[in-house]
């Protein structure tokens, strides 16, 4: 046997070590990230007595006006059955109001209030904002790759 080859297994042993250092380098990455998004949430639901998912929809149809629970549903990636018990604690809060279509009942509408529009104006600047402010130090290729690597990442999630 020769020296390579005697080297092949050695060296397989230590590209599989390096790939799953780097699995565990992106699960804690991962971790820390929740971790943020997690005390980001419980400070919101402190200081303001809303949830993000609550503030994110707030603002979506703050933006984008009346839309159907299914369209809010879609635009903001959370299920329908999320969606459902955030509209109600958003309507027990009096920032959104529903309505039925008058021709087609099944539809349901999502208005924001006047009190939401308030909220809304005066909320607090989400952790997307200030995110989306730190990322502008990075060049548009840079924030191209990492949207590129995040998205790849969701979609191998997607399969375990």
């Amino acid at each position: 046997m020769s020296d390579t080859e005697n080297q092949l297994p050695d060296n397989n042993i230590k590209i599989a070590k390096q790939s799953e250092q780097r699995s565990k380098r992106i699960i804690l990455a991962l971790r820390k990230i929740m971790q943020q998004m997690d005390f980001h949430s419980r400070r919101l639901n402190k200081c303001y007595g809303l949830t993000i998912p609550q503030i994110v929809c707030l603002y979506e149809i703050y933006e984008n006006g009346r839309m159907t629970i299914s369209s809010l549903s879609k635009k903001i990636y959370l299920s329908m059955s999320t969606i459902v018990g955030v509209i109600d604690r958003l309507e027990e809060k009096q920032f959104v109001n529903r309505t039925r279509d008058i021709q087609d009942r099944r539809i349901i509408y999502i208005d924001i209030t006047e009190k939401g529009k308030e909220f809304v104006a005066a909320a607090p600047y989400l952790l997307h904002n200030r995110l989306n402010d730190n990322l502008q130090v990075l060049t548009e290729e840079e924030q191209i790759t990492l949207a590129d690597s995040i998205d790849l990442l969701v979609n191998l999630l997607k399969d375990i």
